[in-house]
């Protein structure tokens, strides 16, 4: 076991000159592979995934990313050779996802885009017009021609494109539809263009689709080129606290970036996926959903209790301003717990946990989800190990967001991250880990500060 412990010790982490790594990846290119397929709101940069796996994954073949949003973690484990299960209650994700981590066989690919574009051609030239969706307010965010457009490429992709291959096709779809739509650009939530800019706002849906095809191909290419042949990812459509369908200790490592916080007033990914869905067929009790049923969306009881004198303190001053607000930021970590005790159910001991989270700020109170993490974490069973920092370049952050949804009231976002290291333990993992976190704390001659173990 003592054998086993050592392998698994973070292979970045040196005690030579005390260095902490560059997590920030400042000038890095984000988008190889698959992972340039579509943006999605925070997504976790890959460079941040392949070295935690590298770090922390030493002899694991499963990982899981409980909150696996477009798939990140989950592209990465199969680059790195590992079997990946992913998790996510937004379809959207999902749907982005599947595409990104599916062996495609381009032949195959090929000669539908072949088809495809030979059929929706046809129908333009002939002027044939199909049924639009019928949602509420389309007329709002989308121009006539614009809905013309996408219907008839919708409808090209129902009749054309094999079930087997049309998550592909649906995730460039996607692309036009948000290039085409009123939205106001670099925002999560649903703000419409003001008129100057609607007014010059004359989206080109087919070569939209048709440039995201050809580069997805072109990163489908690299992935097929790269990826473990052997390895293979699954990604369900369910809620954590609901339950992974895993059985108990079988995953060897979980990388993963949470929620920030409720997404109603932190990162709107329904807002964000809203439209999208809709198009798709989505009922809008699915579409217009998303954020109530995430974590911290609606007031409800939950079953795990925790000590958190981090999040403590801080509930105590937001209540002083806005009980009703020091309410909901309590319900998000209530749900977090939640999860985490699932998370903890199907880790195997002696692995390890990597959670990628953001400290936000309400009513002028930074809450140190990282520190609360923590608190969570080891109350459940697990050892802190480090917290690795980082800056936010990469992540489609805006510099101010609205927490309150309301006009005017706007508050700066978040512009680090913090990478909390955690062990789940047993018995003798927690022998190994006491001596390790005294060891580090000898050789760095401070207690709680980052620390680096050369292999």
């Amino acid at each position: 076991m003592k054998d086993r412990f050592s392998g698994q010790l973070p292979l970045p982490l040196g005690w030579g000159d005390g260095q902490e790594e560059d997590w920030d990846f400042a000038d890095v290119d984000t988008k190889t592979h698959t992972h340039g397929y579509h943006v999605y709101p925070a997504m976790m940069i890959p460079q941040v995934a392949r070295r935690l796996i590298r770090s922390y994954g030493g002899g694991a073949r499963l990982l899981l990313d409980p909150f696996c949003g477009s798939g990140t973690s989950l592209v990465e484990a199969r680059l790195a050779g590992l079997d990946a299960v992913g998790i996510d209650l937004n379809p959207f994700a999902v749907l982005l996802a599947r595409a990104k981590t599916t062996d495609y066989d381009l032949p195959t690919l090929l000669r539908q885009v072949r088809q495809l574009r030979q059929f929706v051609n046809d129908l333009v030239r002939r002027g044939v017009e199909v049924p639009f969706p019928s949602f509420y307010n389309i007329d709002y965010w989308f121009k006539p021609e614009v809905q013309r457009d996408l219907a008839l490429l919708r409808y090209g992709i129902e009749r054309v494109i094999e079930p087997e291959e049309r998550d592909f096709f649906w995730v460039a779809f996607a692309a036009a539809v948000r290039e085409g739509s009123n939205t106001r650009r670099g925002e999560y939530k649903l703000h419409r263009m003001p008129e100057p800019a609607l007014h010059t706002h004359k989206p080109q849906v087919f070569a939209t689709f048709w440039e995201r095809i050809e580069r997805n191909l072109r990163g489908l290419q690299e992935f097929l080129r790269e990826r473990k042949p052997h390895t293979r990812a699954e990604v369900h459509e369910r809620d954590v606290r609901a339950g992974i369908p895993l059985p108990a200790n079988s995953v060897d490592i979980v990388v993963t970036s949470p929620p920030y916080g409720d997404s109603q007033t932190t990162v709107a990914y329904g807002q964000f996926s809203r439209l999208v869905l809709q198009w798709l067929g989505y009922e809008d009790s699915i579409a217009k959903s998303v954020d109530k049923r995430a974590l911290g969306g609606k007031i409800t009881r939950t079953s795990t209790s925790y000590p958190a004198p981090s999040l403590e303190r801080a509930l105590e001053v937001i209540s002083r301003i806005s009980p009703k607000r020091a309410l909901q930021v309590k319900q998000f970590y209530d749900d977090f717990a939640d999860a985490f005790s699932e998370i903890t159910r199907v880790v195997k001991p002696g692995a390890y946990g990597c959670f990628v989270v953001g400290n936000r700020t309400v009513k002028g109170v930074q809450l140190p989800t990282d520190a609360i993490l923590i608190e969570i974490a080891t109350h459940l069973g697990w050892t802190h190990l480090t917290t690795h920092h980082r800056k936010i370049p990469n992540k489609r952050m805006p510099l101010l967001n609205s927490p309150s949804n309301r006009p005017g009231d706007i508050s700066p976002t978040m512009t680090e991250e913090h990478i909390v290291v955690v062990q789940k333990q047993g018995k003798e993992e927690k022998t190994y880990a006491r001596r390790y976190l005294e060891t580090k704390a000898l050789r760095t001659g401070c207690e709680g500060r980052n620390f680096h173990l050369r292999r």
